[in-house]
């Protein structure tokens, strides 16, 4: 979900392109009072994963006034540690959490006891980018196996071999897996990896016969011949590989997965601080230099109204639910 490497070749030379009128219009309240504190960017996840790309992005470019806007890595537990520090900041709009929505839209079905709640602990911000999910297949599988229909009869002929892989359990990745099997009553083994690199590795190096992943970390390899996407779960074809079908096309109404990445708040921030972060991440993302970005990482830009972003966080928390209790799993911690 969040082991993407960069592929940047520079570090966004452009980033302070936009910033400077940004500031112009930052509230001189909100300039005076930030000259002693410092604004932070949480993420749940160690340096170089797409949170944290995509916070560092933020950071060269959002204004912040007289004081340091720094980008706090606090990794562990699966991104639960930076919702906790969001959680227990002050309410006062100097703390920002960038993450990918599964840790607030998925987990709260999957941790018994999850130490925050989505609705009542964070405020959904702006939205920064999406990508879609797909199944792809390496070598364990005959070049034969064109479709997705095409893959789940060979998995019914070859069942020791219907594996499929993903970057961890409790993930976007897991449950797309899990609903595919139970759609079309072929009994798929999910086998989890400590992230999504390794899942993709074995998969080519023909170990496993296929893997649930992120497209964007896909893509660098589908030219490769040992990868190959046979459907992708957003609600229509993606346009950077617009010849391969989705779930929906392929007969799987129900498989819809996009992950997608955002800014969030604590509850409790006063409502102007929301919309003036709101505004200046949406014109940010809408950047050119941050676009160009967003391209080379195979992602997709996104911008919402914060109503519309706190509505989606909503929906999806409960469209979540039902898939989880029908895949039987439930994490330890």
């Amino acid at each position: 979900m969040d082991d993407i490497p960069s592929r940047l070749s520079r570090r966004h030379a452009l980033g302070a392109l936009g910033s400077a009128a940004l500031l112009a219009t930052w509230p001189a309240s909100s300039r005076a009072q930030s000259a002693s504190t410092a604004t932070r960017l949480l993420v749940g996840f160690p340096p170089g994963g797409t949170a944290d790309v995509l916070a560092r992005a933020l950071q060269t470019r959002l204004p912040h006034g007289d004081a340091p806007l720094i980008v706090e890595n606090r990794p562990g537990a699966g991104g639960r540690i930076a919702v906790s520090e969001l959680k227990n900041a002050p309410a006062d709009g100097r703390t920002l959490m960038v993450s990918a929505d599964p840790i607030l839209t998925i987990y709260p079905h999957v941790f018994p006891r999850l130490p925050y709640s989505t609705l009542t602990d964070v405020v959904p911000v702006a939205p920064i980018a999406s990508e879609p999910v797909g199944l792809c297949v390496g070598p364990m599988v005959p070049a034969g196996v064109r479709t997705l229909a095409d893959f789940l009869a060979w998995c019914r002929q070859h069942p020791k071999e219907a594996v499929y892989t993903t970057a961890a359990a409790g993930t976007t990745m897991h449950f797309v897996g899990s609903q595919l099997g139970h759609a079309s009553q072929v009994d798929l083994l999910h086998v989890p990896h400590r992230g999504g690199a390794a899942a993709v590795q074995d998969v080519m190096g023909g170990q496993m016969a296929s893997t649930v992943t992120s497209m964007s970390l896909a893509m660098p390899h589908l030219g490769s011949g040992r990868l190959r996407a046979l459907a992708v779960a957003s609600p229509k074809r993606w346009k950077r590989l617009p010849e391969v079908p989705t779930f929906i096309e392929s007969g799987f109404p129900a498989i819809r997965a996009e992950v997608y990445y955002g800014t969030y708040l604590r509850a409790g921030t006063p409502a102007a601080q929301i919309e003036q972060w709101h505004q200046a991440i949406s014109t940010v993302t809408r950047s050119a230099p941050l676009l160009a970005q967003l391209e080379q990482l195979s992602l997709d830009p996104m911008t919402l109204p914060q109503r519309d972003f706190a509505a989606l966080v909503r929906a999806d928390l409960e469209r979540w639910g039902p898939v989880v209790r029908a895949s039987g799993y439930s994490a330890d911690d």
